[in-house]
This record gives C-alpha cells, structure tokens and sequence, in this order.
C-alpha cells in the first residue's frame, strides 16, 4: 500500500475561479497538461482528460460535491495502456481573498506521477494568479 500524497497550494483567486479551473474543460486546456476534462459530473459515470484527441486519464467520478470538491479513479491511458494510479481528490477552500486547492492521489505509484501532480499544482497557480503557466517537463 502506498502512502496518500497530498499537494497543496494557496492561490490568489477567489474559490469560485479555482473550482471553474478545475471543472470546466476550456479551462483545464490551459493548465492541465493541454488537456480537458470531459464528464457529465455524475457520480459513476466516466471522467476523462483528452489532449486533441487522445485520452490521458480515464476513470469513474467517485464523489461530486461542488463547489468544494470532487474525486475520480485515476487511470493513466498516455503510455497506451491503462495504467491504475489510484484515485484524485481536489478539494478547494476560501482562504481569505484567495483560496487553498489540495490534491490527495491516494495510491499512486511512480516518479512520473508525483512530478506530474507538482507540475498541475503549479501550473493551476500560475493560470489563476494571471502569470505564464510553466512548460511540461518532457
């Protein structure tokens, strides 16, 4: 069993614009790896991240409660293959003028997915604060 790895990060944006940024498909083109979440956000039913026409990440959305927080299975299809990585929880909270977003992955494996999950973390930042989004590593 692998431990839960928990990002977090305060961002100078209201709760509101944070949880648009996670959830809304024009928006997560511009921080999450050039890719959108598509989904009808119903408990059961898929959540997939697609770059053009290929999907990265597929899997069932688990809990929906917005505009606080939602999670999904997380299964990695970017190699070709479906790779099980566990499951995402984001959870965004009013933080005086701004807001804190945390990612908990919970069985997670791999170098590869814990440089990625630093990277969306500070690429969502960035997008919300009106700065460059940093460049993908690879």
């Amino acid at each position: 069993m692998t431990e839960d790895r928990v990002y977090r990060v305060r961002i100078d944006a209201t709760p509101e614009a944070a949880w648009a940024a996670i959830t809304d498909p024009a928006r997560t083109v511009a921080w999450y790896y050039g890719s959108e979440v598509r989904t009808t956000w119903t408990v059961g039913e898929p959540v997939e991240y697609f770059a053009g026409d290929e999907l990265q990440i597929t899997g069932a959305l688990l809990a929906y409660d917005p505009p606080r927080s939602y999670s999904h299975e997380f299964i990695a299809t970017w190699s070709g293959e479906r790779e099980n990585q566990g499951t995402l929880t984001w959870t965004v909270e009013p933080d005086g003028d701004g807001c804190v977003v945390t990612l908990v992955h919970a069985g997670g494996h791999g170098q590869e997915t814990v440089d990625g999950s630093r990277y969306i973390m500070d690429a969502l930042k960035a997008y919300l604060e009106g700065v460059e989004v940093p460049r993908a590593a690879g």
